[in-house]
């Protein structure tokens, strides 16, 4: 960027007190075409003081001489030293932010902002209308660039949209990224529970809440990287709701496994996913995103120490260690192999995730899976933990089928280094080509069928 200079200059015409007015002039490398020839052309802005030009001092000064300061004072040459400083640490300024040259419209915007004879030109922008670009250009990006988000993220702002949406009407406002508050912030939160209060006679889940909050703040981060002004700054602690560690024991005993794997539901479409998705992912500690792509995985023959093993190699989408997408090779237990011998070696094509949920609530129920849970649940604004008993088809999720694989392999002994490998993996999708880490996931796998050969499990066996 070419090294910005300056001078000022008397306007040739005088006024009826035979005063010129005096301009500002930066010169920092900006050119337009006038009649085919490129013309170097500065920011020129009018000082809107005016001096005879028996008090001036051109070049190299361009002040007011000392007669002028003697009679007039120095308000003048200060000015004019204000003038000449705004003008090059807004340059700068604008250069840093955005790494590009301003146009001279650009600049003179922020000169005269700083001089006080423009009002300060916002860029605000509504939040729901940024929420919905945001998904509609975010999703239909590059699988591998890194702004974009899944269909699952879509959904997510797409709902905090519609709570946006629904808060606004409420409150009769829009809400603005300018225009936030920290109390508006924290108010959305609250009255989101509230409203979830009357209609359905019980507050939202704390970390329900925690995770709307989570995904607030990171969409003011986003606003921030666009350089969108936020009205306050959300990064203080008072501003997050942090989620509220509790474990619930909902898992399925082998007992219980052994009773979906010997049932028929081939009569039914829904009951046969519910029963599929509880098999495979109990067997395997996929969570629920993994398992509706897992389709798209083929088993394989896995070579380690010369031995042959039965596994897959596969995206673990989600992992709160690491923010990329990990890889784990999981070894395939009997009641998989049993299932795919079954089904010409494939995995099937789960319905959506929402659905998947009906369907495994709705085979528990079928098999009258009534046990009586003890359900701890925090709620937003509760400080004590609240306890209940409920039956176990009623509020066992998708989610729990991990849960069984975990709590399972631990009733066995197996150690959490052998758990671990398989259900929070550390190994990068972009590593899956590599001979040494995919040998090292391979390996790890073998370590926990290995634990396994030792135990005397009925369905944890390979």
């Amino acid at each position: 960027m070419k090294q910005p200079k300056h001078f000022f200059n008397l306007e040739a015409t005088k006024n009826k007190s035979d005063e010129q007015l005096i301009f500002f002039n930066l010169s920092y490398g900006v050119r337009i075409y006038v009649k085919e020839i490129i013309k170097y052309t500065p920011l020129r802005i009018s000082t809107q003081w005016s001096i005879k030009k028996e008090y001036w001092n051109d070049k190299p000064t361009y002040r007011a001489n000392q007669i002028y300061v003697r009679k007039y004072g120095k308000d003048l040459n200060n000015y004019l030293d204000k003038v000449e400083k705004i003008g090059y640490d807004q340059l700068s300024y604008f250069r840093n932010t955005y790494d590009k040259e301003p146009t001279l419209d650009e600049l003179k915007q922020l000169v005269l902002e700083k001089l006080n004879r423009l009002p300060k030109k916002t860029n605000d922008v509504g939040i729901t209308e940024y929420i919905t670009q945001s998904v509609e250009t975010r999703t239909t990006l590059d699988i591998k660039h890194p702004r974009r988000w899944s269909d699952g993220t879509g959904k997510q702002y797409t709902n905090l949209k519609n709570h946006i949406l629904k808060y606004e009407a409420d409150k009769n406002i829009e809400l603005t990224f300018g225009s936030l508050t920290g109390d508006i912030f924290m108010g959305f939160f609250k009255s989101l529970n509230e409203v979830h209060k009357e209609e359905t006679g019980e507050f939202y889940a704390h970390n329900t809440i925690a995770k709307e909050n989570k995904h607030f703040r990171a969409l003011l981060t986003s606003a921030k990287n666009d350089d969108i002004e936020i009205g306050f700054n959300y990064s203080k602690p008072d501003y997050f709701i942090k989620r509220r560690e509790i474990k619930n024991e909902t898992f399925l005993t082998t007992t219980q496994l052994q009773t979906i794997i010997n049932t028929d539901v081939s009569h039914s479409k829904e009951l046969t996913h519910g029963k599929n998705y509880i098999i495979l992912s109990s067997f395997t500690g996929l969570r629920i995103g993994d398992m509706v792509s897992l389709n798209e995985v083929n088993p394989e023959i896995q070579i380690y120490n010369s031995k042959k093993y039965n596994c897959i190699t596969t995206r673990i989408r989600k992992s709160q260690e690491n923010k990329d997408e990990l890889i784990a090779t999981i070894p395939l237990l009997a009641p998989i192999k049993e299932y795919l011998q079954l089904n010409d070696n494939r995995f099937p094509k789960f319905p959506a995730q929402t659905n998947i949920r009906k369907y495994v609530e709705k085979l528990l129920t079928h098999l009258k899976f009534e046990n009586v849970v003890e359900i701890k649940r925090y709620y937003y604004t509760i400080d004590n933990v609240v306890l209940s008993k409920e039956k176990l088809c009623e509020i066992f999720t998708p989610h729990d089928c991990r849960s069984t694989f975990i709590s399972n392999l631990k009733e066995l002994g197996i150690h959490d280094e052998d758990i671990e490998p398989i259900t929070h993996p550390k190994h990068k999708y972009t590593s899956i080509v590599q001979v040494y880490d995919k040998t090292a996931m391979v390996g790890k796998a073998v370590n926990l069928i290995n634990q396994l050969k030792s135990k005397k499990s009925i369905l944890f066996k390979y």
